[in-house]
């Protein structure tokens, strides 16, 4: 078991232990969720080919699946939509628990960079901030092409990395790194990230065409995570509500500012021909 295995299971366990932020995961959730059905359901560029009719279950991958740990996760409702979810996970304690809660998915123990599928495998690649905990920008590069290889020729790649463009990003993983760690603000390691136009170079660097960049994720996240762990506790039929009003909050989207605001940023993309 290497050291990254050793790490993300110690995490795991304690997630699984605490369950801390549950409110706040549901939220990421239903976030992740509506890129998902955005992504899945984006218009072809005019230069596209159109796509073959595709017969049976779309079959989809997810690229880690501490969602599925440490909340609801996209597992339920994917698994719901008829689709085929495969997920990976560096660690085995977060493939084991993810497999036992969620039966109908097919959990493996596997490197982003280094996939153990065949080419063309997938209609689809869910990776909601994997990329953005690795050591280098190099890492990301081979990960987007790992990610590119096993894509079917019109697959989609829905993908969400931390947002270096946002101010606070840069201070968290800069100067307030080691104060927010302790705090628990930042309540596991961070990596590398990108700014949003140099990750859709490298996106279309690894073979892709961007369909759609967004900035997600707009609500003030540290404020937000206290709040939601104060209503969870004292005020938990106020839980929904909350939960309305942190979505109100992706407006900010439409905003030229958004990648001011926007604590990821997402593309769309599908495999450019070869």
């Amino acid at each position: 078991m290497n050291h990254q295995q050793v790490y993300w299971n110690g995490v795991a366990n304690t997630w699984l232990r605490d369950q801390p932020h549950q409110l706040w995961r549901e939220f990421t959730d239903r976030l992740q969720h509506d890129l998902l059905v955005r992504g899945l359901n984006a218009p072809l560029p005019p230069s596209a080919a159109p796509s073959p009719a595709h017969h049976g279950p779309l079959s989809i991958l997810k690229t880690d699946l501490f969602d599925e740990v440490a909340g609801r996760g996209l597992a339920p409702s994917i698994i719901a939509s008829g689709a085929h979810l495969t997920g990976i996970d560096i660690s085995p304690v977060i493939v084991a628990s993810a497999a036992a809660r969620f039966p109908e998915l097919t959990a493996v123990t596997a490197d982003v960079r280094k996939l153990p599928f065949p080419d063309g495998s997938f209609d689809a690649v869910f990776s909601g901030s994997t990329l953005d905990h690795f050591d280098s920008a190099a890492d990301i590069t081979i990960a987007l092409t790992e990610l590119r290889r096993i894509l079917r020729p019109h697959g989609r790649l829905i993908l969400t990395l931390d947002n270096l463009a946002n101010p606070l990003i840069r201070l968290r993983n800069g100067p307030l790194l080691g104060a927010w760690s302790r705090l628990g603000i930042i309540p596991y390691r961070m990596g590398v990230t990108l700014r949003p136009h140099t990750l859709a170079d490298a996106v279309r660097t690894a073979g892709f065409s961007v369909i759609s960049m967004h900035a997600a994720l707009h609500c003030p996240r540290a404020i937000a995570v206290a709040l939601s762990a104060l209503l969870a506790r004292w005020f938990p039929s106020s839980g929904e509500s909350f939960l309305r009003w942190l979505l109100r909050w992706e407006w900010f989207d439409r905003l030229p500012s958004r990648w001011l605001t926007g604590y990821y940023t997402a593309i769309i993309a599908l495999p450019s021909p070869p």
